[in-house]
């Protein structure tokens, strides 16, 4: 999560989000096509995304990479899922991939 950033506009289809270590996303297009441009250190600096095709689609995904936050409520039970769920066609028998706990040397 990303505490402070802001969104400014250099000229038409031109946007970006900064923070105080500089720029974040780089937002570029117009109707139809936005291109959203990472620039996060660490995280896969300069990586681009597929394209949007509405502007605020592609702020919608920028905002909820800067401002997500695992929260739980006091009092309530909480849940853990098992990380091999996060990668499940990686052991999954049928995604057609080889399971690699069987490959052997």
């Amino acid at each position: 999560m990303n505490e402070h950033f802001c969104i400014s506009r250099r000229n038409f289809g031109h946007w970006d989000v900064v923070a105080k270590e500089g720029r974040l996303f780089r937002l570029r297009g117009g109707p139809g096509q936005w291109d959203v441009i990472d620039e996060r250190v660490g995280k896969g600096q300069n990586s681009h995304h597929q394209p949007f095709k509405e502007q605020s689609a592609a702020m919608a995904y920028i905002c909820s990479e800067l401002m997500h936050e695992l929260l739980t409520v006091k009092g309530q039970d909480t849940h853990a899922m098992e990380s091999w769920n996060i990668g499940f066609a990686d052991v999954d028998p049928m995604s057609g991939k080889p399971d690699v706990s069987e490959v052997t040397e």
